[in-house]
């Protein structure tokens, strides 16, 4: 007669989930000029997926620029005719009101070379969003728009959809009279293995852990839903049961 642990097995059909599954739209308005991807491609984080047409940011860009370049003239000129003014006054030649006319006409050309170089910033970063980059890593589904459209921010269907795949979850109920069970050890900080098997019960696809579970309990069921996750890039971990 051996003594000895008895792992307990909790069996449930799981779905599938990505972490995460982003609609990548374009930031600004424009003609959408090149497509940078093929469907089904894998992408990592900051890969170019679309060019916008650039050529209305840069004109604008160019009208900021020189809208700044003629304030900070206007700029300069106003503070070597304060210096003058105050001169002028010490003199006793001009009234303090001229002065202080002349330092406020300084104070609102300072005003505007600031909203001018935010006015720069701005359409730069317009022209960085020309750029439609991936936001996460994972696979991109299908082109929801071709080049030559006009692509706009607040298109609902966007460019194309990214969905993470390493890692990636599954959520499966698990009986409610097990709960107890499995929140004591996830309380206390222990790791609640996940393995994958396929349909048949034969192949073992992937091991993970129990990520968490959901606060309410389905009282049509008497089960409450459950999130494992692996915690190394697994591209195929489809946990199915967990081992309590």
């Amino acid at each position: 007669m051996r003594q000895g642990s008895l792992d307990v097995y909790l069996h449930a059909l799981g779905t599938v989930t990505p972490l995460n599954a982003v609609v990548v739209r374009s930031r600004v308005d424009g003609q959408l000029m090149r497509v940078a991807f093929v469907e089904g491609q894998m992408v990592k984080a900051g890969d170019l997926l679309a060019q916008i047409d650039p050529r209305p940011f840069e004109v604008q860009l160019t009208l900021a620029t020189g809208q700044l370049a003629r304030d900070q003239a206007l700029l300069e000129n106003a503070r070597a005719d304060v210096e003058r003014y105050r001169t002028l006054l010490a003199q006793d030649s001009i009234s303090r009101q001229q002065v202080d006319t002349q330092e406020s006409l300084v104070r609102q050309y300072e005003a505007a070379v600031v909203a001018d170089r935010a006015a720069i910033d701005s359409v730069k970063l317009q022209l960085t969003h020309a750029r439609v980059t991936a936001p996460i890593g994972g696979r991109l589904g299908l082109r929801q728009v071709d080049p030559g459209n006009i692509v706009r921010a607040s298109d609902a269907n966007g460019i194309v959809v990214i969905t993470q795949l390493t890692p990636i979850a599954v959520v499966f109920p698990i009986p409610e009279d097990a709960l107890p069970r499995v929140m004591k050890r996830l309380r206390a900080g222990d790791r609640v293995p996940v393995d994958a098997y396929d349909r048949a019960q034969k192949e073992k696809l992937g091991s993970g852990r129990l990520l968490t579970a959901d606060n309410q309990i389905d009282t049509a069921t008497g089960t409450v839903s459950s999130r494992p996750n692996s915690p190394t890039p697994t591209p195929r971990c489809f946990p199915t049961s967990s081992s309590t």
